[in-house]
């Protein structure tokens, strides 16, 4: 399935070239934007580098609501590459009612350490908005699907770097897709951010959860601090089972608190 890939460079491409002719700005009814960024370094007796990015965004056009995301992280050891994955991921939304749609989406993800040289998919299903207030959020939805992965079969270093890989015959399966969101804030200030995903297969079930604290310091500007979980149930030889990310980001929200860019 390259024309996944495609599809989810020309999402990222078509988001571009409609922030670039028409930006989002606080109070657009239309527009909801949350972009992050962290880094760390750290020197002496340990010399580690890691780096990570995640940008959402969500349109409302009608009875259709269009989300599109993606997020990345590196990270380095003495030098050595030990960390670097990134992943896309597109979706829209018919509105059948203010809580019940419809989704069809696509989503891609690349991560170089996990066993798996790419994985992709394409789904749909059905969504309802649980909670839908002002200071609390909670989406879920689940539908089916079509997925393309390549196995690889990694031999690593001491540090974690990779020094060979094999590359296995690709492989499609069915896959059941849910998703679940939530975002709640405390006050003004503070909130907390929550959400997991799983694609189940008969090859492999990848399923992600992450959850941050979010402290806002100006109307747009916001410190998070995050933890991130991710598990591939059936990795080649060579590649563990889970892998984890803790982050401290600086977050640029564009909110509308009646839009969340899921």
């Amino acid at each position: 399935m390259q024309w996944t890939r495609a599809a989810c460079a020309g999402l990222m491409v078509f988001s571009a070239a409609a922030w670039a002719d028409e930006p989002p700005y606080a109070g657009d009814p239309n527009w909801s934007m949350r972009a992050l960024l962290g880094y760390s370094k750290t020197t002496g007796n340990t010399d580690n580098t890691a780096g990570n990015f995640l940008f959402h965004v969500a349109h409302l056009m009608g009875d259709w609501k269009l989300l599109f995301g993606s997020e990345g992280l590196y990270g380095a050891t003495h030098g050595e590459t030990t960390a670097q994955a990134w992943d896309a991921h597109g979706q829209a939304n018919y509105n059948f009612s203010s809580r019940f749609y419809w989704y069809v989406g696509l989503s891609y993800t690349d991560d170089r350490f996990s066993g798996f040289a790419y994985q992709e998919a394409v789904k749909s299903g059905i969504g309802y908005k649980i909670v839908e207030t002002d200071a609390t959020k909670f989406t879920v939805q689940a539908g089916a699907g079509y997925r393309r992965l390549r196995p690889e079969i990694l031999v690593k270093d001491d540090l974690g770097g990779v020094i060979s890989r094999t590359e296995l015959d690709s492989t499609t399966d069915a896959v059941f897709d849910g998703a679940l969101t939530y975002e709640h804030s405390f006050n003004q200030f503070t909130k907390i951010l929550a959400g997991a995903t799983v694609e189940a297969g008969q090859e492999n079930t990848f399923t992600t959860a992450n959850i941050a604290l979010q402290v806002k310091m100006s109307n747009h500007l916001a410190l998070a601090a995050g933890y991130q979980l991710s598990d591939n149930s059936s990795p080649p030889p060579g590649s563990g089972r889970r892998d984890t990310l803790t982050t401290l980001s600086l977050v640029y929200d564009m909110k509308n608190p009646k839009l969340a860019p899921e």
